[in-house]
């Protein structure tokens, strides 16, 4: 079987158009490099998995690869011997039943158009959260309900988990939890204030949800053998962009693109009832994003097998305690975010040509800790033999450019042997490193002596 992401498997006329991006595009080569390097570790998959992700069930199989990924790096074993559930996974000596879906869009077809996200009026998105999302949630959690799977001989006794994400129309990445935790608990939160000005959240509860004629009982985890279902995993994270993000983290891009993250995220003043903005450059992210940041646990208080409130480790958890929903979050959990991207042409500079940051620092070279503190690498090259390497650095300190060239000594490190400082333009700076590593590779040397 085929195990390459990114061979075609079917014509190109039947290639979804989100994957050819992915496939094709030089903006898209942190979020490929990632996907193919979390495939190479990904367990049996299925022998529809790659054509799937190449054609129609695209949304389905990254989010899918989104969950290995966050289990796999976060310390789980995965165990995905069966043909079902999707995953068994181990951590701290307990295991847990996972079987991802996700919410289409012939799961619910609208009686009258709706309109996008940012044309909507207050009442609207209201309506659209409160009454439409409860429903497009509650087709596909019943139809894996009804599969039955603690009747499983491998999964009897084990805590189930259905993980969930929305892809039904181009919007609804914008749409958070608070929905889906409507329908899961059947409660409706909404702020009130004491005499002191101190915000009290109060709840009242809902019975059911309609929209285009259709009517759901509310409070999933209330139904008939919901108490076999542990908790629900919900992520609106699980795609593309988190695998740019989690690519260009890895150092898997060439200095020719420059991302920009925006979104909303929770508010820990105390008194706020509205999310705040942020926004912030991914060469100077505040922090170092994992896989499971946006993830949250909604977990199921009548649970025949409860899950440990910890066991998902950088996830929110939600609970319910005292007849409200709690929910216990990290320091930053964004509710929606957009990932925007500027890229540049990089020139076929042959015989040298541009690398990945994660190719060049493979290679481990030498370097001097105190030009770290006054510089930051931001383009890689090499030759197609691998014989010297290049890096274009910016000069924190004066603001200019840099670049170094580096080549194997006799025990084969990669240390500098050649340099220049003080380039104001990097245009300029990169034409300098090309036509340096050139002449370098005429003279025929293989081995730099220090």
């Amino acid at each position: 079987m085929n195990s390459d992401l990114f061979t075609n498997v079917v014509l190109t006329e039947r290639l979804n158009p989100h994957f050819l991006h992915m496939q094709t595009h030089q903006s898209a080569e942190p979020a490929k490099k990632m996907a193919e390097a979390v495939f190479r570790v990904f367990p049996n998959p299925d022998g529809n998995f790659i054509e799937q992700f190449q054609t129609t069930g695209y949304n389905s199989r990254i989010y899918e690869l989104y969950l290995f990924s966050y289990l796999y790096y976060s310390g789980f074993s995965v165990n995905r011997d069966f043909g079902q559930p999707d995953f068994i996974i181990k951590r701290n000596g307990l295991s847990v039943v996972i079987e991802a879906t996700t919410v289409n869009p012939i799961q619910l077809t609208p009686t009258k158009p709706t309109r996008g996200i940012h044309e909507m009026s207050g009442d609207e998105f209201q309506e659209r959260l409160s009454d439409e999302l409860p429903i497009r949630f509650g087709s596909p959690l019943f139809s894996k309900l009804n599969k039955r799977y603690w009747e499983l001989p491998h999964c009897r006794n084990l805590p189930i988990v259905l993980a969930i994400e929305a892809f039904f129309e181009e919007g609804s990445l914008y749409f958070s939890d608070s929905s889906l935790a409507q329908y899961l608990y059947g409660l409706k939160h909404f702020p009130d204030w004491i005499e002191d000005g101190k915000l009290v959240v109060k709840a009242s509860t809902i019975e059911g949800h309609t929209w285009n004629a259709k009517i759901i009982p509310s409070n999933f985890f209330n139904q008939p053998d919901t108490e076999h279902i542990s908790a629900v995993l919900f992520s609106n994270s699980g795609t593309y962009a988190k695998f740019q993000r989690m690519g260009y983290q890895a150092g898997y891009h060439r200095g020719n693109l420059t991302f920009i993250r925006k979104g909303t995220c929770y508010n820990f003043e105390p008194n706020a009832t509205k999310p705040l903005p942020f926004s912030y450059n991914l060469d100077e992210p505040p922090f170092i994003e994992k896989w499971g940041q946006g993830l949250m646990v909604l977990h199921n208080p009548n649970a025949l097998h409860p899950i440990p409130r910890d066991y998902f480790p950088d996830a929110a958890e939600s609970y319910l305690e005292k007849g409200l929903v709690k929910t216990d979050l990290p320091s930053f959990y964004p509710y929606m975010s957009q990932t925007l991207c500027v890229s540049y042409n990089l020139d076929d500079q042959s015989p040298i040509e541009s690398i990945t940051k994660y190719e060049y620092y493979s290679f481990k070279p030498a370097k001097n800790p105190a030009v770290d503190l006054i510089s930051s690498d931001k383009e890689w090259y090499a030759d197609k033999d691998r014989i010297i390497l290049g890096a274009l650095l910016l000069d924190t300190v004066d603001n200019d450019w840099v670049y170094i060239i580096l080549g194997r000594d006799e025990k084969g490190v990669f240390r500098w042997i050649e340099g220049e400082v003080s380039i104001k333009d990097r245009d300029k700076a990169r034409e300098n490193l090309v036509q340096k590593m050139k002449s370098i590779l005429i003279t025929g040397q293989r081995v730099f002596p220090q």
